[in-house]
């Protein structure tokens, strides 16, 4: 007995992930960095789900919504429950001129950071010490803090669902908003990548706010090819 679903595309047509605008987060980790590199807890009380948008995030993701309005028209809308994410995919689909369903998806959730949640480099190294030799000795993709996640756990999530997609979503038009490193182990999972090559990424061209990656099917190959990786539109 043939087997007709077999032939069908399995894909979207085309898929679209946006990493969130600007957060206050960002701003907060940006002045440590730049102004005050003894600093070892980043000045936030929220948490990390709560932490909104910037001034600059919320036109970073207008801007984001004004380009993508001029492509196919998205058919849904998964979006991470972190309120930097909800409202940055607000903000897109106003300017898009219609509303495509949005689902809130947990498993595009932030990579959870555990006990070194706010922490910067010198105060993880200050206040666990143990923590600071794991990371330096395991590396940044594998290592995983106490009461947190490594990039192949958060890897884990993507490819639960990308199954979701694969079932439910095939010749699609599908717009992801998320965080950076789930944008980076969609990139791992649909190209195939390695740890080197992840690292590669986050050390010379890190995810930028509000910028998107996409995808489009490719009969040939039968699989979604990269078009464009970090786009930005401000």
């Amino acid at each position: 007995m043939i087997d007709v679903a077999a032939d069908k595309q399995k894909w979207p047509d085309n898929l679209v992930i946006v990493r969130h605008g600007e957060s206050l987060k960002n701003v907060e980790r940006a002045r440590a960095e730049q102004f005050d590199s003894n600093k070892l807890k980043l000045d936030i009380t929220e948490r990390d789900m709560d932490i909104v948008l910037s001034e600059k995030g919320e036109w970073q993701a207008i801007a984001t919504g004004r380009a993508l309005a001029k492509r196919p028209k998205f058919d849904v809308v998964f979006v991470s429950p972190y309120i930097r994410c909800r409202q940055t995919a607000d903000l897109i689909v106003e300017q898009l001129g219609y509303k495509p369903r949005m689902v809130v998806e947990e498993r595009l959730r932030e990579k959870e950071f555990g006990v070194i949640e706010n922490l910067t480099k010198k105060g993880i190294a200050k206040f666990y010490p143990e923590e600071w030799e794991r990371r330096e000795r395991d590396g940044k993709y594998y290592y995983r803090p106490a009461g947190g996640e490594s990039y192949p756990d958060v890897g884990m999530r993507v490819h639960s669902f990308l199954s979701t997609l694969t079932r439910d979503y095939r010749e699609m038009n599908v717009l992801i908003v998320c965080h950076s490193v789930v944008v980076k182990m969609f990139r791992k999972l649909l190209e195939r990548m390695e740890e080197k090559d992840i690292l590669a990424i986050d050390k010379t061209d890190e995810v930028d706010n509000a910028s998107a990656t996409t995808y489009s099917y490719d009969n040939k190959e039968d699989r979604l090819k990269l078009k464009e990786y970090n786009k930005m539109f401000y």
